[in-house]
């Protein structure tokens, strides 16, 4: 029996973990409900893991970890989920839908459930693994971050990770084909700033606008000012992006200029010399604007995540295991990166890697709704493709002479 008809027969069971997470979604770093679950999960294979004080991330590990005292033989290598979902009432009236006040509308849940798949197609294998797997459910992909409390929590070492892989389910475009994946090298993610700004002006009379600093105007002028950025000085073949989401100033009235305007917003570049200019000038301009309408301002970035750079070699590599599971038609090359942002970036930071999209695009009301969406819906019946992946490219990153040789 090949792997994937192993996955194939194991796909009622991603589908119904898939379907139990999706109604108990959790935001943020502590996710009780949704760590219970897949520590459950995890006990009924048989595979053991590790919890953490300050936060539900979860490893668990398959084969060897080897001690101090006896190293590790082999490789080993690391598969990631995350697991946390967003602050969005479910409008998909799906049976399995959210009984609460969020939703797993960024497919984390599927997430969840491709990698207890995986873990149990390689459970069944363990006794003849060269090395040892680490599965990493991390929380609080979608802020602040769960990455970098569980790469300071040892996740990465004892025994050092060699390689890892990573997987989101997305609309895979230039493919129908359900299962599909869409993989590219180089960068796959972009880098994600969240920039706070707040312009500290001098409130008074609508009528009197001499007598005030009138933070709003300041505010359209930023707003302005910061685009011309992206389309006057960032190289047009370096995609970059800086959108103001958010403006708040005064209580509603119509003739009271406020003290004091917000904004908020994000930053998304492709590459760490892009990113380091635009975030320098982006102070350059705030600063210079402020100080010449005489205000002053607070101005901080915050919850940032790198870009995802999939490693060369590896995704060489792994395009060759997916090939040992998917014909060629079900294997997008990507042409352009996501402006998106991912902070499985750290992991990539520590850990050479390839993340990769799983094709599970579905109508719900005859339309495809993206991501984040209220009544995003996907095709969970593919999950077991996005397994058997996993598991390949696991098993022949463990067999390679060396993880970055192909």
């Amino acid at each position: 029996m090949t792997l994937l008809h192993e996955a194939l027969n194991i796909k009622d069971d991603i589908i119904t973990w898939r379907r139990a997470l999706h109604k108990i979604p959790e935001t943020g770093l502590h996710l009780p409900k949704t760590a219970a679950y897949i520590a459950a999960q995890l006990e009924a294979m048989g595979i053991p893991y590790k919890t953490f004080d300050s936060h539900s991330g979860i490893l668990a590990w398959i084969g060897d970890p080897g001690s101090p005292i006896h190293p590790v033989k082999g490789k080993t290598i690391a598969l990631r989920a995350d697991m946390d979902a967003l602050n969005i009432n479910e409008e998909t009236g799906a049976p399995f839908k959210s009984e609460n006040d969020k939703m797993h509308a960024c497919g984390h849940d599927a997430h969840v459930a491709t990698l207890l798949g995986a873990a149990k197609l390689l459970k069944s294998r363990e006794a003849s693994l060269n090395g040892c797997i680490k599965l990493i459910f991390q929380p609080a992909e979608e802020g602040p971050g769960g990455a970098v409390p569980m790469i300071q929590d040892g996740v990465l070492e004892n025994p050092k990770v060699d390689a890892m892989f990573a997987m989101h389910v997305f609309n895979v475009e230039d493919t129908t084909i359900p299962g599909a994946i869409g993989v590219r090298q180089g960068a796959m993610f972009a880098s994600d700033d969240q920039i706070y700004l707040k312009i500290k002006g001098k409130g008074g009379h609508g009528s009197a606008p001499h007598e005030t600093v009138d933070p709003v105007t300041i505010a359209a002028h930023i707003i302005v000012a910061l685009q011309s950025i992206i389309s006057r000085e960032v190289n047009p073949a370096s995609p970059a992006v800086i959108t103001i989401a958010s403006l708040s100033a005064g209580r509603g009235t119509n003739n009271i200029i406020p003290d004091c305007a917000e904004m908020l917003g994000t930053i998304r570049t492709l590459s760490f010399d892009t990113r380091a200019f635009v975030l320098k000038r982006i102070e350059e301009i705030i600063d210079a604007l402020i100080k010449g309408f005489r205000a002053d301002y607070e101005l901080s970035f915050y919850d940032s995540y790198p870009p995802v750079i999939n490693d060369e070699a590896v995704t060489t590599r792994f395009l060759k295991s997916a090939r040992k599971i998917l014909p060629e038609d079900e294997i997008v090359i990507m042409k352009d990166s996501l402006m998106g942002g991912e902070d499985a970036a750290f992991f990539f930071e520590q850990v050479p890697g390839t993340y990769f999209l799983l094709n599970t695009s579905m109508l719900q009301d005859g339309q495809l709704y993206p991501i984040h969406n209220a009544r995003f819906m996907l095709d969970d019946a593919v999950l077991y493709k996005g397994a058997a992946v996993f598991v390949q490219a696991a098993l022949d990153a463990l067999e390679s002479p060396d993880p970055l040789e192909t």
